[in-house]
């Protein structure tokens, strides 16, 4: 099928792509991030900025006090929301990137409300999945395809090492990932999550660490 220059479409720079490669086989568990957008691209995917989880097989929660301070630092840093919270990023621990029940609720709840926003899930196969929401007129959402820019890739890989970059990526990993055992209810309450600030994600994943 020929590509549609006029399609929105979740574009991935090299450094951002491989970060989420690393994070979706770097465990047994889900990975979450948010996508960090270009400046006048927002659907362009500079780098993943990872916070504070606690993480199991089928949910993700983000530490309160973490996004706290990851919204401070951007703000102080002149960078708006819609370049670094509204695009939801997260893996699957298997092959399939079908959204499951909780990746619905939590992408409804929490990013309902915005403008625009997307969820994009990354399997270990290398399949994703990406979905715009969006509030313009009656509103709406449909799924994007998501592509690599491996234009950049020449400077990327000249310009830094490579083992620089996976160093830091696994130093993150082990710091803000922590391994939890899902709760046997927390699928089934998943239809009755509380409201919340609009950073704040699935709030029943706090559980028994691994």
């Amino acid at each position: 099928m020929p590509r549609d220059p006029d399609r929105p479409r979740l574009t991935f720079e090299p450094r951002a792509w491989l970060k989420w490669l690393f994070l979706a086989h770097a465990g047994p568990t889900e990975v979450a991030a948010f996508g960090l957008s270009a400046e006048g691209d927002p659907l362009r995917v500079e780098d993943l900025l990872v916070v504070k989880q606690s993480a199991s097989a089928a949910t993700v929660a983000f530490d309160d006090a973490a996004v706290a301070e990851l919204f401070d630092g951007m703000t102080d840093a002149g960078v708006p929301p819609h370049r670094f919270a509204r695009i939801w990023l997260h893996t699957h621990p298997g092959a399939s990137v079908t959204p499951s029940s909780v990746d619905e609720e939590t992408f409804l709840r929490v990013f309902g409300r915005c403008d625009w926003a997307v969820m994009g899930i990354l399997g270990k196969t290398g399949l994703v999945s990406a979905r715009l929401r969006f509030a313009a007129g009656p509103g709406g959402a449909l799924e994007i395809p998501a592509e690599l820019d491996w234009s950049l890739w020449p400077d990327y890989a000249t310009s830094r090492h490579l083992s620089d970059d996976t160093d830091l990526w696994l130093t993150e990993y082990a710091q803000l990932v922590e391994h939890v055992r899902p709760r046997a209810d927390a699928l089934a309450r998943a239809d009755s999550f509380p409201e919340g600030p609009e950073w704040h994600f699935d709030p029943f994943a706090n559980e028994e660490p691994l």
